[in-house]
């Protein structure tokens, strides 16, 4: 049986230093990469987590780090675009071919990660998801790729290439992140379509995290989950992440609808904020959920990554996590 109230972190963490703007990180060699992912993955495991990812410190972001290393994809030529309601907006590269030739290295990341991480913790492979590089894509060959739903299998197809590396070199959780999902409710008939693609045949834990966005700290979609349900029903997952502490709605009457019998990594702090949870907050928000998930298919977490927060609040954060579901060991296992 799984230990009551894991702790993780959703994927992403600062880099020991922080470059100007967050949201579009400079390259880093490999050598340079290996280094933030063994440095990030001691700093999760040292502020006491269960679960850690190798923190995502290579990536210039989610989607370009992933469209900057396929074939079919080019950032010679680039549109801006906005997203959400809140006036967040960036450049997006151009589909000028077939989607091909994946050499994105989520393997060889995932395998660093396992070395420097103590042997009693658990950690997960972290992975945009096809719906959302298919959004973030400039797509100039629908002669190829006809819909964004086109676009996103041909996405998932090289992702799953990617994964499979990654589960032979041993990996055995893997979370897809797919916040434009609430973006986009027209697309909840395809998007576990391409969700389920790119995971086929992996035959490892599938997690999914959904969010409002997070760019610099900043929510930019306020769908409902509820309004998702179609997509969630459909997704074979094992695991899902979702915002809960700082929604306007409550969130869990959406397990009155959907019977899911995987487990909910639920967000329980918030990353927007500077100011640092207590144990006794993060206890409180946790005790409605127990009506629908018991202690060991409930994990605690942000509502979405670290990589825009400074680092000593991102510490801080994280030790509070940990002495909360300290606390609530101790009050109900």
């Amino acid at each position: 049986m799984s230990r009551p109230f894991r702790t993780t972190v959703v994927g992403s963490y600062p880099r020991p230093v922080q470059p100007k703007d967050t949201l579009k990180k400079p390259s880093l060699d490999r050598a340079a990469a290996d280094d933030v992912i063994r440095w990030a993955v001691r700093d999760q495991a040292g502020a006491g987590l269960d679960i850690v990812a190798d923190g995502e410190g290579r990536r210039e972001n989610m989607y370009y780090f992933v469209q900057k290393r396929v074939e079919g994809v080019t950032f010679e030529e680039v549109e801006h675009r906005t997203f959400g309601t809140s006036g967040f907006g960036i450049e997006i590269p151009t589909v000028v071919d077939k989607i091909r030739n994946p050499r994105i290295g989520l393997a060889h990341d995932w395998r660093i990660a396992r070395d420097a991480a103590p042997s009693s913790v658990e950690v997960k492979l972290t992975c945009i998801g096809p719906h959302m590089l298919a959004k973030y894509s400039s797509n100039k060959r629908a002669d190829l790729y006809p819909s964004d739903r086109d676009l996103a299998l041909a996405y998932a197809d090289v992702l799953n290439q990617e994964l499979q590396e990654a589960v032979r070199a041993g990996c055995e959780f893997i979370q897809f992140d797919e916040p434009a999902w609430m973006a986009f409710p027209s697309d909840a008939e395809w998007t576990p379509e391409a969700l389920n693609r790119a995971s086929a045949n992996l035959k490892v834990k599938i997690g999914l995290h959904v969010c409002g966005g997070n760019p610099r700290r900043k929510r930019v979609f306020f769908l409902h989950y509820q309004d998702l349900i179609t997509a969630f029903t459909r997704a074979s997952i094992d695991q899902v992440s979702l915002e809960y502490c700082t929604l306007d709605y409550d969130m869990l009457t959406l397990w009155q609808t959907w019977k899911f019998a995987g487990e909910f990594s639920a967000g329980v702090i918030d990353q927007r904020r500077d100011e640092v949870e207590s144990e006794q907050q993060i206890a409180q928000r946790t005790f409605p959920i127990l009506d629908f998930f018991p202690p060991e298919r409930l994990l605690l977490t942000s509502e979405c990554g670290f990589q825009h927060v400074p680092l000593e609040i991102t510490r801080a954060k994280m030790r509070a996590l940990v002495s909360g579901a300290r606390l609530l060991r101790s009050k109900l296992v």
